[in-house]
């Protein structure tokens, strides 16, 4: 698979945008706060330059009110406390000035530190004459005499002082308010300066942050589209390792399975926790020691790239390996496992592992194997299992058993992949083949009736699922053809027996109608292939099955002989199907039956009647447990075959006519003779093709009959009519 572009991949562009306008708003912020800094301490410098612009103003006007206090011998100590004052806090402010311009980086601007250097000159000549000043003493200025109070020497100093200090303070004050207007001018400019940039800053930290809540908010979105993505590709993948029948797993260069794997390699292993594990542990419950052994250097081979996985495949020990695995009733059942390994592409430090379940198909070639040495070296066993059969039974079987392997394989072949077509080809195959286990297991053919009985294992694998597809059939298709072969080694063993006895007939004289069943005429007609007598065939299916469900049941039969030719294949499958029916699931055993006062053994009747000019009937009738009508419903409601809100609405008949619907059965487990749903299926097929009805009658504890009432003349295919009689 063709990779994405990296840039594409991962969108570096967008994210290459974002952290670049990052970095240059960090940086613009930075600068910001420098210039912010230096506005704020350029915009209190100009405050101060303002306020210091005006105290020589006021130093001139304190200094008047002492000349003119000396000239009128008037008190002057507030006005010298005032020049104190103003001098001190003159210096202060002249000298935070100075820091303020100095920590705003102006030092070195023109504009700002030649005006304040000459203004700090003539405030030096100023301090110098106001510390002058300070040094008199407000109470010894003046002197009383008889005229009135006169200047002392102290004061007439004063006096001169202060008359200097006003010409040099008309000439410094001037300057230095001039000075401090330049510093307060140049200041205004670098105020001016410093907001324009910061307002240009601010503008374009603005439209960067702009960019980066847009850049934001995109991978916001990109980010919640993608975690969405993530959430459903997440989730295809729990569905995909949820749903395959395959254990799929990955094993890193330890050796180490890893936590990701698909939920059929839990039921598989039979581990509840194969992820963390290394495959030495996984495998150990599997396999012996030696083949555990030759796993793990195989496992070592596909870690050396220079080895071509494809060649050493073949010597993968775990190609097919057999297990053990125990069941919940107790003993241990035979299963085959397959594991493949191949090497991850995209990722080189893993090893991708496939474990899958090959039972069938290991069986399935064993009984391919089994049935072409029959038909070869075996044939002999063949030919002297059919010896105790009845030739005209024998031939019938045949003849019905070759139809519905051809009925079952052009069922196969309709064209058709809608679920229901397919379904609907499942429950066709199934009542063909079922039909004939009957006969076969009837008839002591334990090894057909075993094979059919494992291609009816397909089916109802197949039955189960929901996801149905034609390529679901091909193991249906290996049995048929199994199943074929089967019918035609029958079929040859069969001519070789009728050989051999014409042989004998020959040269003993004795006649080959004797052994064969057929008379020299009838061997020759068209009636010959007409199908054998059902007595027989139900009294051996009744001891068959009596036998391996541990039953005593004795067989009551009467009016079989009656039966029409055209009704005659119809009541066979009915009637084996019935019978076994009755005595898998109505008759009790001995134990049960003697404690609930009934005989021993269980007794089903057979009987074939005409009992108008229109009609036939067939009874079917058994003395054991009865129809449970609980039991049904409650089996219909697990296999989901009704809804709760439709089985409250049913009543009695509708509830035993549920036992006549495909995979039903109130069986626990499927077995040879019972479990599949598919006999009573049978029976309702037959009684439909014909047009006729059937019935149920029942006592719980006491007896089950089937009432089947079928035409005179055979009709097309008209509806089927099920009715509780």
């Amino acid at each position: 698979m063709r990779k994405l572009p990296l840039v594409r991949n991962t969108h570096w562009l967008p994210l290459a945008i974002t952290i670049g306008a990052a970095l240059a708003l960090a940086t613009l912020l930075a600068f910001g706060l420098q210039r912010a800094s230096q506005l704020q301490a350029a915009s209190s410098a100009l405050q101060l330059a303002s306020s210091l612009g005006s105290q020589p103003q006021l130093l001139r006007s304190e200094l008047t009110l002492v000349q003119h206090g000396l000239e009128s011998t008037g008190y002057v100590g507030d006005s010298l406390r005032a020049l104190a004052a103003a001098r001190t806090s003159n210096a202060r402010q002249l000298a935070e000035l100075t820091r303020q311009i100095t920590d705003a980086n102006l030092a070195d601007e023109t504009a700002v530190a030649t005006p304040l250097t000459a203004a700090t000159a003539s405030w030096k000549l100023l301090e110098q004459s106001l510390s002058r000043i300070g040094s008199f003493d407000p109470g010894a200025l003046y002197a009383d005499s008889a005229t009135g109070s006169v200047l002392t020497v102290s004061g007439q100093q004063l006096q001169r002082s202060i008359n200097g200090m006003l010409t040099l303070q008309a000439i410094e004050a001037q300057r230095m308010s001039e000075q401090l207007s330049r510093v307060a001018l140049g200041l205004q400019g670098v105020v001016a300066s410093n907001g324009n940039g910061l307002r240009t800053l601010l503008l374009v930290s603005t439209a960067l942050a702009t960019v980066l809540v847009i850049m934001m908010l995109y991978f916001s979105l990109r980010a919640r589209t993608s975690g969405a993505e993530a959430r459903d590709a997440l989730q295809q993948v729990e569905n995909i390792l949820g749903t395959v029948r395959e254990g799929l797993f990955l094993v890193d260069r330890n050796g180490r399975v890893g936590h990701a794997h698909s939920t059929s390699l839990v039921t598989l292993l039979h581990n509840e926790r194969p992820g963390g594990q290394t495959i030495e542990e996984l495998l150990r419950p599997l396999v012996d020691d030696k083949t555990l052994l030759a796993a793990s250097k195989y496992l070592n081979l596909l870690w050396r790239e220079r080895v071509n996985e494809d060649l050493i495949e073949a010597v993968n020990p775990l190609h097919q390996i057999e297990v053990h695995v125990a069941q919940a009733h107790g003993g241990n059942e035979t299963r085959y496992l397959s594991f493949a390994f191949r090497r991850a592409r995209e990722a080189g430090s893993y090893v991708f592992g496939v474990v899958a379940d090959i039972t069938e198909r290991v069986r399935l070639q064993q009984e391919l194997t089994q049935l072409k040495t029959s038909n070869g070296a075996g044939g002999e066993s063949l030919f002297m299992q059919i010896v105790a059969i009845d030739p005209q039974q024998l031939s019938s079987f045949i003849e019905s058993a070759e139809r519905a392997f051809h009925a079952s394989n052009e069922a196969l072949i309709e064209p058709g992949k809608e679920p229901a077509v397919l379904r609907a080809k499942v429950e066709r195959v199934f009542r063909e083949l079922h039909a004939v286990k009957g006969e076969a297991a009837a008839l002591g053919l334990e090894s057909l009736a075993l094979a059919i009985h494992a291609a009816e294992d397909v089916l109802a694998a197949l039955r189960e699922r929901q996801d149905l597809s034609g390529a679901d059939f091909v193991p249906v298709v290996t049995h048929l053809d199994g199943l074929l072969g089967r019918a035609a080694a029958l079929t040859e063993a069969r001519h070789r027996l009728m050989s051999f006895v014409h042989h004998a007939g020959i040269t003993g004289g004795a006649p080959a109608a004797s052994v064969t069943g057929e008379s020299p005429a009838a061997a020759t007609t068209p009636a010959a292939t007409a199908v054998a007598p059902l007595a027989p065939l139900l009294q051996g299916l009744a001891r068959e099955v009596g036998q391996a469900c541990r039953r005593d049941v004795q067989l009551q039969l009467s009016g079989l002989d009656e039966v029409p030719p055209e009704h005659l294949g119809r009541v066979k499958d009915i009637c084996v199907q019935m019978v076994r029916n009755a005595i898998v699931h109505g008759i009790e055993p001995a134990e049960r039956r003697v404690s609930h006062g009934k005989p021993a053994v269980g007794t089903v009747r057979v009987s074939f009647t005409q009992r108008s000019a229109e009609e036939f009937t067939l009874l079917i009738e058994d003395d054991g447990a009865g129809l449970g009508y609980e039991q049904i419903l409650n089996r219909a409601l697990a296999l989901n075959l009704v809804k709760p809100s439709q089985a409250v609405q049913m009543d009695r008949a509708a509830v035993f006519r549920l036992i006549f619907m495909p995979g039903f059965s109130t069986a626990g487990n499927a077995g040879p003779h019972a479990g599949r749903g598919v006999g009573l299926d049978v029976v309702n097929s037959a009684v439909r093709e014909c047009g006729g009805r059937i019935g149920i009658a029942t006592t719980p504890g006491q007896f089950t009959r089937f009432k089947v009432q079928l035409p005179r003349a055979a009709e097309a295919s008209p509806a089927s009519r099920t009715s509780a009689a």
